[in-house]
């Protein structure tokens, strides 16, 4: 296995994942449902949908010799994990890209290896091992990571009382982030569907593609649920066929469409990188994330979601960035002392 090949897998998704929201910038006159709407469908239904059917043969057949079971399940996960991202695009709008990020993303990697280790009762275990504590460790230095983050927000707020609302946003962040966990859940619940798709024929490469599949459609029905009701709540539905005029409209389903792209595109890395990785593969969620959070925040600077804000707040959010990746650093070494 080339563990830098998967590396740069990681690196890649992160960085695609953390520069999925650039793109909203460019959508004028839509309600946020509408855009959400279309982006959801491009990132959780066609492009799915596509990658599976081309990357595993006889997709339907596979899906239909797996366990009911594991279907659902998998299903489920996704389904919470799309109440996670809904909640994720709505902090983005209260607290920024850059903050947005951080909170959800912290939680989300911190969960994401803590979680599992609760469920099945091995926390003992894991206290009693080094890799256990420096994994505890690790995740205790991220939720630091996490609230060092919020004070950077809350002194932004203080300069920025009109532009962003951090009392609602990091309240929906943090939702955001434990039920954004889920997904990393998931793919561990769709593993027979992999097996299954390997021993149809499918790459080992592109396997884990059907999983996302089947998880992904939990994501897409609960978002659109929402969109659709809150399209009808705000009578937006007009948003689908008029904007300013002609090339808006173009725009802002191409825009939307990006979105959904940069989006998909970190799975696509993800699931190769879990190929190229092999026994490396217990760092991939916390390098993912972690990165995400470096791409996040650079946009964040980019767009000046700090601007008019004193140079402390920016060292208190800079210091929280780079707490949560040492952690994210740090949990990956915890997995291979182990």
């Amino acid at each position: 296995m080339n563990v830098f090949v998967g590396l740069a897998m990681l690196v890649l998704g992160g960085l695609s994942a953390g520069s999925s929201y650039v793109p909203l910038k460019g959508i004028k006159g839509w309600a946020w449902e509408s855009l959400w709407a279309v982006q959801g469908i491009v990132a959780w239904l066609l492009l799915p949908l596509l990658l599976a059917l081309l990357a595993t043969p006889h997709l339907f057949s596979v899906l239909h010799a797996t366990p009911t079971g594991t279907l659902i399940s998998t299903y489920a996960f996704g389904f919470l994990w799309g109440l996670g991202g809904l909640a994720w695009g709505m902090a983005v709008r209260y607290i920024g890209i850059a903050l947005g990020f951080s909170i959800a993303t912290g939680f989300l990697s911190s969960l994401g290896t803590m979680v599992p280790i609760i469920a099945k009762n091995q926390l003992h275990a894991t206290l009693a091992t080094s890799a256990g504590r420096i994994t505890i460790a690790s995740i205790a230095l991220s939720l630091i990571g996490i609230v060092i983050c919020g004070r950077a927000g809350w002194l932004r707020d203080k300069h920025q009382k009109t532009q962003f609302n951090f009392k609602k946003g990091i309240t929906i962040a943090l939702a955001a982030g434990i039920l954004g966990a889920c997904f990393a859940f998931g793919i561990a619940a769709g593993d027979p569907i992999k097996q299954n798709a390997i021993a149809a024929g499918a790459s080992p490469l592109w396997s884990a593609s059907p999983i996302f599949f089947v998880e992904l459609l939990g994501g897409i029905t609960v978002n659109l649920i929402y969109c659709l009701f809150m399209n009808r709540r705000n009578k937006t539905f007009n948003d689908y066929r008029h904007a300013a005029n002609p090339k808006e409209l173009k725009a802002n389903y191409a825009f939307s469409a990006l979105v959904g792209l940069l989006w998909y595109l970190q799975f696509v890395f993800y699931g190769m990188a879990a190929f190229y990785m092999g026994p490396y593969s217990f760092a991939n969620w916390s390098v993912h994330m972690s990165f995400m959070v470096v791409a996040s925040n650079l946009w964040g600077y980019y767009f000046k979601e700090w601007k008019d804000t004193s140079r402390a707040t920016i060292r208190w959010n800079t210091a929280g960035i780079l707490v949560l990746v040492i952690a994210g650093i740090i949990m990956g070494a915890a997995g291979y002392i182990k």
